[in-house]
């Protein structure tokens, strides 16, 4: 009972049932506000998950079945786009330190060449990126069709040359001497020191640099220092460096890295089995020619090699071609395929000693002297190391189009980053 000896109101039936009403309108807004908010959240998570995971889960293009990702397709272009764009850095800083000097306006030329060769392939590199993706792909399909694999040890084999650094030879571990039998004598491999190369440079926004190295007078010539090897530590560090910043730049995990060399040396290998069919020798001639300007020219020289004169005096007086006067003409060895059709079926028309008639090319007008004929000529290495590039590139083109490939291509598959630097570059052309 109350200090004062009131008693305490009581609430009425009406005031009950107004306060249980109001009790559960305030529930049912509760509810609906709780359930607007739950939509809202719903809402922001999917355009999240489409915009940061199903976009880049989504197919950019289907080879034979095999889906390629936005993923892949992004890490691919940061990593080209990357270098691309730190190349042209490099090329755009070493103008501007060059447009005031006019000796060097041959090297600032050169410089304006692979400034707009590269500007090219990054403005054609959404494209031509997907394209390479799709190769890699082929590639890596024919690699499996013909058993061909790559181990984990060869992967990092591969890496430690990237980045320049040599595996100690192991030294044989002490054991029980064997047993002596009648079996032959094996023949020891000798270990394969991999030659040291530049280490990759990261990509995205980090410029390479060349440092300035300050020579010191010596009064006597003697042999420079021997390059320090790189230790383990040294590459080990290296390494992790050049991850991180693929990581940071190009969202690309050492996983991802590693199957993008493993892609490199299933390419390297199939190439070298594809190439097996090349032959090593072929028909090549050795000749000798005079270019020169006209017809009346030719017929003029041609009359004088009639009367008697020497043809490599004639060439160094008379020959045009100013990459073969001075040695009298001569071209060399070379076989079908290397010159300019009219000029190769003159040569392989001719035997030892014959002089052709002038033949009008492009150029201007040759007289031609077969020297000598081979019909098995062993190639040298980089016209080999051509051929095999060329029948390669026919495999590639076959199986291209033998393959049944769906590209999805859109523009904002693209990297933002990658996207507004080819948008500045042509903005600004």
């Amino acid at each position: 009972m109350p200090k004062d000896g009131k008693r305490a109101l009581q609430e009425t039936r009406k005031q009950s049932v107004r306060r249980a009403r109001e009790q559960r309108q305030e529930r049912i807004l509760y509810y609906v506000l709780g359930g607007i908010a739950a939509v809202v959240l719903i809402v922001i998570g999917i355009g999240y998950y489409q915009e940061n995971i199903g976009k880049l889960n989504a197919p950019i293009a289907v080879v034979n079945g095999k889906e390629i990702s936005a993923r892949a397709y992004q890490q691919s272009m940061r990593l080209t786009g990357g270098s691309l764009l730190s190349q042209l850095d490099q090329i755009n800083q070493n103008l501007a330190q060059m447009q005031t000097d006019a000796s060097l306006a041959f090297l600032r030329d050169y410089l304006v060449q692979q400034q707009n060769q590269v500007v090219s392939q990054l403005v054609g590199l959404p494209r031509t990126q997907l394209e390479q993706i799709i190769d890699d792909e082929l590639i890596r399909q024919a690699a499996t069709q013909r058993g061909i694999t790559i181990s984990a040890e060869e992967i990092d084999e591969e890496i430690e040359q990237q980045f320049g650094y040599a595996r100690a030879t192991r030294t044989p571990t002490a054991g029980p001497s064997p047993t002596a039998t009648n079996t032959a004598t094996p023949t020891r491999t000798p270990t394969i020191t991999p030659t040291a190369t530049p280490s990759p440079s990261p990509t995205g926004t980090i410029t390479p640099t060349t440092p300035t190295v300050t020579p010191t007078p010596a009064p006597t010539s003697e042999p420079g220092p021997t390059p320090t090897p790189m230790t383990l530590q040294g590459f080990q560090d290296q390494k992790k460096k050049y991850l991180d910043s693929l990581s940071k730049n190009a969202q690309v995990s050492e996983s991802e890295f590693r199957r993008l060399i493993e892609t490199l040396l299933l390419r390297q290998k199939l190439q070298a089995e594809i190439s097996k069919t090349v032959p090593t020798v072929e028909e090549q001639i050795e000749a000798r020619h005079i270019l020169l300007k006209t017809m009346d020219e030719a017929i003029a020289v041609q009359e004088r090699l009639k009367k008697g004169e020497d043809f490599t005096k004639l060439a160094q007086e008379l020959s045009q071609d100013p990459g073969s006067k001075a040695s009298g003409g001569d071209l060399g060895w070379f076989g079908r395929g290397q010159m300019v059709k009219e000029f190769e079926d003159a040569a392989f028309a001719l035997q030892p000693n014959q002089i052709s008639q002038p033949i009008s090319t492009t150029f201007g007008v040759h007289i031609l002297q077969v020297v000598t004929r081979d019909p098995n000529r062993a190639l040298d290495p980089s016209a080999l190391s051509a051929k095999q590039n060329v029948e390669f590139s026919n495999w590639l083109q076959k199986v291209r189009g033998e393959a049944k490939v769906e590209r999805y291509f859109q523009q904002q598959f693209v990297p933002k980053e990658i996207a507004n630097a080819i948008a500045q570059i042509t903005s600004g052309q």
